[in-house]
């Protein structure tokens, strides 16, 4: 699921999702990174977000993680992309970046 905002933010995407208790990973396989959010002690169930921002505007685009990869060398996992869980996770993200835009 994503939303898109004016890229107009006093603080980084990193900054802000630290606040809302994401933390930044990198994969080495498919050289991007992104930021996730641990439901459990466990790794797995978390949310799982990606940024992509340009000077106009900055794409945040969520997705819950329910469970590693099953097989060897498969890319595909059990996620959510639009259940109510990941919708209302993206209303709280929503609501806590919108208190950092800068006034232009």
């Amino acid at each position: 699921m994503k939303f898109r905002l004016p890229n107009n933010f006093n603080k980084t995407p990193e900054q802000m999702l630290r606040q809302a208790g994401y933390f930044y990973i990198f994969d080495k396989i498919s050289q991007k990174g992104s930021y996730i959010k641990k439901l459990t002690g466990q790794h797995y169930p978390r949310f799982h977000l990606y940024i992509t921002e340009t000077s106009k505007e900055v794409v945040f685009d969520l997705h819950l993680d329910q469970s590693a990869t099953r097989y060897e060398g498969q890319k595909a996992h059990n996620a959510d992309y639009d259940s109510e869980q990941v919708k209302t996770e993206l209303t709280r993200i929503a609501h806590l970046v919108n208190s950092y835009f800068s006034v232009i």
